[in-house]
């Protein structure tokens, strides 16, 4: 076996691209790291808004549920043809409706 001579020069070379490449290195390292961290934050924030989401969804479930109740209500009583409501009655009753149907419109 003969042992191979490297020059002053070339083992120069060697060091000066055995420098760069660990620099690099470190810099993909440190990329890296700061991904990781950007991706925990976003991560965070994707489950805070599919929880907002989800209280949304159930807000108006239970808004289109009271809508519905309300609305069966009105049908019973138009149906029975009974007059249990009086006019102001009957005016609050459509104010509601209405609120809720914009409540549930501005959710969506």
């Amino acid at each position: 076996m003969e042992a191979e001579v490297i020059s002053g020069k070339d083992m120069k070379t060697i060091e000066t691209s055995l420098e760069a490449l660990w620099d690099k290195a470190r810099r993909v390292s440190e990329v890296l790291v700061q991904l990781k961290e950007s991706n925990s934050v976003l991560q965070k924030k994707v489950e805070d808004l599919e929880a907002v989401e989800q209280n949304l969804k159930q807000e108006l479930a239970s808004k289109d549920r009271e809508l519905e109740r309300l609305r069966q209500d009105a049908l019973r009583l138009q149906s029975n043809g009974s007059n249990i409501l009086t006019k102001e009655e009957k005016e609050a009753l459509k104010a509601r409706i209405k609120d809720l149907i914009s409540k549930i419109n501005s959710h969506l």
